[in-house]
């Protein structure tokens, strides 16, 4: 983990649900030979550190989908604009002075709105004339926009499925536990009337 942290999530929970060898996880994601499989996907930066260079320590990402909701994410990952202002060249229209780097910038490339700021709104930051978009792109990224947007739904998705993990099962469940009440209500209402068809 670089900047933030799962710490909510295990390496091996995440593979055995992605269907990841844990050769590759451990090849690939666990940078720390010391740290397990079954381990916490927590921060390798030090707390202290983080607060010193970003002004507070990153949060950590577990839970974010969920507080947030996945649409804000995805928004809020593809707004990032030049602000010469801010302390990392860069700022962003659904989080204003926001005190995260764009760390996606070598994917995105860097945008520039048209009117020189931030309009503070979630509108289109891609440069989509079709969106009436204000923002456009002024330094192309390793990826095209299409390319970038596809990353960003596939980062937006892996950050819900960690958020819940357990929710395609829980919806599973509930739908087998409201099968079971429907059931288990023709039932009582059958005993109900058996027993009240003598009362007047």
């Amino acid at each position: 983990m670089g900047c933030h942290s799962l710490k909510y999530a295990r390496y091996n929970r995440v593979a055995d649900d992605l269907g990841i060898p844990y050769d590759l996880m451990e090849e690939h994601i666990i940078a720390d030979p010391s740290v397990k499989i079954g381990s916490l996907m927590d921060n390798a930066m030090d707390t202290k550190s983080a607060k010193n260079w970003f002004g507070a320590a990153p949060p950590d990402l577990t839970l974010v989908a969920r507080s947030r909701n996945p649409d804000w994410l995805y928004t809020y990952l593809r707004s990032f604009y030049r602000d010469d202002t801010r302390p990392y060249g860069v700022n962003n229209r659904v989080y204003p002075n926001v005190g995260m780097p764009h760390a996606l910038l070598e994917l995105q490339g860097l945008l520039e709105c048209s009117d020189g700021h931030g309009d503070g709104n979630a509108s289109d930051s891609q440069g989509d004339e079709s969106h009436g978009s204000a923002s456009e792109l002024t330094s192309e990224g390793s990826q095209t926009t299409d390319e970038y947007d596809g990353t960003i739904y596939d980062l937006v998705n892996f950050l819900a499925y960690v958020a819940e993990p357990m929710k395609a099962d829980r919806q599973r469940i509930g739908v087998y536990a409201l099968l079971l009440i429907a059931i288990f209500y023709v039932f009582a209402s059958l005993l109900n009337r058996e027993y009240w068809k003598d009362v007047h």
